[in-house]
């Protein structure tokens, strides 16, 4: 994966932490450096426990690094449809823990040197019709009801034409590779920081075992702060589905003046904001969604956006372009706490579904309150072992229907399949050879780099994304990188090498399926 087609990650660095080199025992192991991850530390940080964290990567190069980075309780139209889903005393809760967060995530900015880029920035909702209007108005009844710093204004301060605009004030944006970066080291005076450090196997027990770079952790308490859990207690790729969208970044026209973070009502979803970096002010916008492992649908989503970038905020090309990855919950809520009623020493959290800043930050607070014997107000709302009515019913099932799809047409049915010569040279596609499915690199030279395309966790096929640069799984949003070594989970071994023969080669050019339908 090239980071540096990321804004946040276009920065020169060094690794601050060392790789886990050693066999270690703690009161606490966390894998994942992200906003649960440190979060979570953070609060362990008085508590006496001893803690390691353990970071497959470098800080901030997973789901954080690559958001939009809005620290904001504005999670779209999210309040009126939790108060009737879940009743006005569970979203008064929702509302007040993520507001809180946005006020902890503050709280921590001043502390590090140079703020994270902290700036205070109302957070708008803007309709550009008036059904979307009318659906502003009952979530700012809902969430001015809850407490939350809502209003409708007359107008927003970008080039658009609206029919309404939903303000929250008293919120923020800022710079999320700075923020984990300077958080870990806040952190690091009480915990053990390891990058490079990726958990290959867990042994659910009491102590957790772990084998991390080839040595061997022991764990009382384990948190499993990675975007999909790493861990097969709680079979949680099956509780939430992968989407992605599309994020670009282009320098801000000098004749606009973007005061605010803005995401619209009506679809395709439309969120943009400003952001400082070396010196200028760029846009970075994000939207539409789609199903990652899915190349058509991706390139249409990052079409469209730089379309409504050029056209509708009159930006130039883009500089920098990346993709970003999410699950949606099976009921709407992100599921934090104990995996299984069985296994309470192990936690989770996932399913954010976009809005991992403030979540993250609440996920960590529970987190940490459990390992010290305490209960988190709101961990019965986001409660992972809890059995709901999917409220968010269509959606959810939706994408299940289309990761069985992926797995039954893409692997069983050959679904994904292009001719070895249609690869050009910097690309690479599924190729169907001798009856198995590859991953075909070809490099600028010429020369071929072969994987199999199977996922090494339940056998979906995986396909290119050829902006990040990643081979992506459309069924439970494993990622890969272009060498095959895994990215996220919840696959945690790496795509298997393949060799090219002749044989295989002369398969390859003129493979029985040629196509697929995407359209499940």
């Amino acid at each position: 994966m090239d980071d540096r087609n990321c804004l946040w990650l276009d920065i020169a660095g060094e690794n601050p932490f060392p790789p886990l080199d050693e066999d270690l025992s703690v009161d606490v192991a966390i894998i994942g450096a992200g906003m649960v991850g440190l979060h979570c530390a953070w609060r362990l940080r008085d508590s006496g426990r001893s803690v390691a964290i353990l970071e497959a990567r470098q800080i901030g190069h997973q789901a954080t690094g690559r958001s939009t980075a809005k620290v904001t309780s504005q999670h779209g139209l999210r309040y009126a449809s939790l108060k009737r889903s879940v009743g006005e005393a569970k979203a008064r809760l929702y509302a007040s823990v993520n507001q809180r967060a946005v006020d902890t995530i503050a709280e921590i900015c001043r502390m590090i040197e140079g703020e994270a880029d902290l700036e205070p920035r109302d957070a708008c909702l803007y309709a550009v019709n008036e059904a979307e209007a009318r659906r502003l108005e009952e979530e700012c009844e809902a969430a001015r009801s809850l407490g939350l710093p809502a209003e409708m204004v007359s107008g927003a301060n970008f080039p658009l034409q609206t029919t309404a605009s939903l303000r929250f004030s008293g919120q923020y944006q800022f710079n999320p590779v700075a923020y984990l970066r300077g958080l870990a080291r806040e952190i690091g005076a009480q915990a053990r920081i390891y990058e490079q450090s990726r958990v290959t196997h867990v042994d659910a027990g009491e102590p957790c075992r772990l084998t991390v770079n080839g040595h061997k952790l022991t764990a009382q308490h384990l948190v499993v702060a990675t975007h999909m859990p790493v861990v097969g207690e709680g079979m949680f790729f099956t509780k939430a589905f992968p989407f992605a969208h599309p994020v670009a970044a282009a320098p801000m026209p000098q004749d606009i003046a973007l005061d605010g973070m803005f995401l619209s009502a009506g679809e395709p979803s439309r969120s943009f904001r400003t952001a400082r970096h070396n010196g200028q002010t760029f846009l970075v916008a994000a939207g539409g969604e789609f199903k990652p492992g899915v190349p058509e649908q991706q390139a249409q989503a990052m079409e469209e956006l730089v379309a409504f970038m050029r056209g509708e905020l009159r930006t130039g090309e883009p500089t920098h372009r990346w993709i970003n990855e999410d699950f949606r919950p099976m009921d709407g809520t992100a599921l934090i706490g104990p995996a299984t009623s069985s296994h309470t020493n192990i936690q989770v959290a996932t399913g954010f579904n976009a809005w991992g800043i403030t979540q993250g930050c609440v996920a960590g607070e529970i987190a940490a309150m459990h390992v010290i014997g305490e209960e988190h107000p709101a961990a019965g709302l986001y409660d992972a072992t809890r059995i709901r009515p999917i409220a968010g019913g269509p959606a959810f099932i939706s994408g299940n229907v289309q990761a069985a799809f992926h797995l039954i047409a893409d692997r069983v049915l050959e679904g994904k399949a292009t001719k070895l010569k249609d690869i050009a040279p910097g690309d690479a596609a599924v190729v169907t050879a001798n009856g198995e499915q590859l991953a075909i690199r070809r490099d600028l030279d010429g020369s071929l780099h072969v994987l199999s395309a199977v996922c090494t966790h339940m056998g979906c096929v995986v396909d290119w994304n050829g902006v990040d640069r990643t081979w992506d799984c459309p069924c439970h949003g494993s990622r890969f990188t272009q060498e095959g070594e895994v990215l996220s989970g919840p696959a945690t071994a790496p795509l298997e090498p393949r060799f090219l023969t002749q044989s295989t080669v002369n398969d390859a050019e003129s493979p029985s399926t040629s196509g697929r339908d995407d359209g499940a």
